[in-house]
């Protein structure tokens, strides 16, 4: 690929469930399986392109509203990506990070995430952040009570609070903000997707639905993304 200036990508793979059914299969995990195969091949396609940060959309506070037996066999796939393919992670030099509200996901599932966060804790070619259970407004409302609490604790003064202040209460403390959100399944929107570290991303929207996501794809977003760049005399 040409040379890169998306430092940061945020993805919004959408699409699986319709994919399984367009190609009318018993079941929209199948969707979701594929889904995750290219996911794995994104990270590879990210190192190509020399993308230091990447962010997925796995699972949304909204996603929780799905059918009982759509999230279990959702997070069974989400166990078995970190159990099973972690070590993909590890050989690619991927340093996985899983980040939202976990509070909802059982103790076995959380040992889960820290287990693969621990074991590519030192790896440095990618930085993946992997939003689950995630919301934006979720993100924020939890930055600002944990903010609260440490005013009411006499730790912070309301004067100390500014943009600085509340990005080191956001889930994505110390990482920089998104240059590119690419988005699949036709949708043109961010969906509750990092709000606030989206403000000055540019978007890019595909009809293409996520499972067929391909590496010439991203090459044209990226592309696009340089072309807004150079327009914008940047």
């Amino acid at each position: 690929m040409p040379e890169n200036n998306v430092r940061h990508l945020g993805v919004i793979m959408d699409g699986n469930r319709r994919w399984a059914r367009a190609h009318m299969l018993a079941s929209v995990m199948r969707g979701h399986e594929k889904g995750i195969d290219v996911f794995v091949d994104l990270c590879q396609w990210c190192e190509n392109a020399g993308i230091p940060y990447l962010t997925v959309y796995a699972f949304s506070t909204e996603n929780w509203k799905r059918s009982q037996q759509e999230v279990t066999d959702l997070f069974r796939l989400m166990r078995t990506f970190f159990t099973e393919r972690i070590h993909i992670c590890l050989e690619k030099d991927v340093q996985v990070v899983v980040i939202g509200n976990l509070s909802g996901l059982s103790e076995e599932d959380r040992r889960v995430i820290r287990d693969a966060e621990a074991l590519t804790r030192n790896c440095r070619t990618l930085y993946l952040q992997i939003a689950l259970s995630y919301g934006g407004r979720d993100e924020i409302l939890r930055a600002a009570r944990g903010i609260a609490e440490e005013v009411k604790a006499g730790r912070l003064s309301p004067e100390e609070i500014t943009e600085e202040c509340f990005e080191e209460h956001l889930d994505t403390r110390g990482v920089p903000d998104m240059d590119l959100v690419i988005r699949t399944g036709g949708e043109q929107r961010l969906s509750n997707f990092f709000p606030w570290q989206t403000t000055y991303a540019d978007l890019w929207f595909t009809d293409v639905l996520w499972p067929d996501f391909s590496e010439a794809l991203l090459g044209e977003a990226l592309a696009w993304y340089r072309g807004i760049k150079v327009n914008k005399g940047t």
